[in-house]
């Protein structure tokens, strides 16, 4: 069985996705913030933008478009504008469109991320001026290590974060200092070297995978009302009943979830009830013969 932690299975039989809380996904957050600020803000942004891997990756400074610049009446308001993906190949970076019509799209923050997005391109990113400018950092090889803490290594914003390595070395440990299981393939037994002692078999862990990110966007959706059609669209899904047959259990009962509110049938309501009684009916006369 398959667990890798960067692929998303959804279609694949016995898979089961592992959507986070939003209290979860801000316990995460915060340990990415320890040894890094800006990847925090992005461990926030990918489970409120439901976007995939390779979207992300493909953002640039322009794909961002703010509204009502901040002031003391009008908060900060912004639209991520899905256009383009971008997948690492063979040590090379590729540029693609978006896997169909419907997954280019525009997708609005909250207004609490729209503020942080305002203030990361003001204050912090260097490159916030040019417009093709990758959104998010990758990191440079080397930085330097203090005992006890995570490699810090410095930012590379010349190209995209590859999000796979970065959930592997940044989000994985995160996820595990807040008490989360984090998906991997079973590990075979590996015997023990001069320097290294011999480790046992380990089962494999069916926890939570990068994709499941993007299921933390739309459970959290629905869950707090938003129209599965909405959300389907924010997501980019090909079709509406993508979206019920993976989120269906989320759906709020008085948003068509599983609450069976059925009207009582006319003869038993209470107008029935307070009508005049039906008269007895006639016999019936059987006229030709039969069994």
């Amino acid at each position: 069985m398959d667990f890798n932690t960067g692929r998303a299975v959804g279609d694949r039989e016995k898979f089961q996705h592992h959507p986070l809380t939003a209290e979860q996904v801000a316990a995460t957050a915060q340990n990415v913030g320890k040894p890094s600020p800006v990847y925090e803000l992005l461990a926030y942004f990918l489970p409120y933008s439901g976007l995939r891997k390779a979207e992300c990756a493909g953002l640039e400074i322009q794909d961002l478009e703010f509204t009502n610049t901040p002031s003391t009446d009008s908060p900060v308001q912004c639209v991520v504008h899905v256009r383009r993906t971008k997948d690492r190949k063979g040590g090379m970076w590729t540029t693609s469109t978006p896997k169909s019509r419907k997954s280019r799209r525009s997708v609005p923050l909250p207004g609490w991320l729209a503020e942080r997005m305002h203030a990361y391109l003001r204050d912090v990113h260097p490159r916030a001026d040019e417009p093709t400018a990758p959104l998010w950092p990758s990191r440079k090889n080397g930085g330097h290590r203090v005992k006890g803490a995570r490699t810090v290594m410095p930012l590379d914003w010349s190209q995209p974060p590859e999000l796979g390595t970065w959930f592997e070395t940044i989000l994985a440990p995160a996820l595990v200092e807040a008490g989360l299981p984090v998906s991997r393939p079973a590990r075979p037994a590996k015997p023990a070297t001069e320097t290294v002692p011999a480790q046992p078999a380990q089962p494999a862990v069916r926890g939570v995978r990068l994709h499941d990110l993007r299921h933390t966007f739309a459970t959290m959706q629905l869950s707090a009302g938003v129209h599965f059609m909405l959300v389907s669209q924010w997501m980019g899904h090909a079709q509406y009943t993508l979206t019920l047959d993976t989120y269906g259990d989320w759906i709020p009962s008085q948003d068509g979830g599983a609450l069976n509110t059925l009207p009582a049938p006319a003869a038993i309501t209470d107008t029935a009830r307070d009508a005049e009684p039906v008269p007895e009916l006639a016999p019936v006369i059987q006229l030709f013969g039969g069994r």
